[in-house]
């Protein structure tokens, strides 16, 4: 069984960045399928709650309207307007945190 691909190119990648991420930190180099899909699924369920607390409650609306906002400013970044562009940023700046809180990143 494959960890599902998500309809939002964006989502997907950021999915797969963190799956990255958690097999580096955990020293796996070589995973086994079943790893891999472990981890993945972890990983979209990191991704998931992320953005669910970044939009708020648990609304689709919310959810739907993050992903698909940044899905146009990461596609088609010259007809974002400046409102979209700030909430991507904004969305952005809080998963940056999120991850130096977990891995107490230098940023240096």
């Amino acid at each position: 069984m494959t960890a599902p691909t998500y309809r939002s190119g964006v989502v997907d990648s950021m999915i797969g960045t963190v799956a990255d991420s958690l097999l580096r930190e955990s020293g796996i180099t070589s995973p086994t399928q079943s790893e891999t899909d472990e981890v993945r699924s972890l990983a979209a369920t990191i991704v998931r709650e992320t953005i669910d607390t970044l939009a708020g409650p648990r609304d689709n609306f919310a959810h739907n309207n993050l992903v698909d906002v940044t899905d146009l400013v990461a596609s088609d970044p010259e007809t974002a307007s400046v409102d979209q562009i700030r909430e991507v940023a904004i969305a952005l700046r809080g998963l940056l945190d999120l991850r130096e809180r977990l891995v107490g990143g230098d940023r240096g």
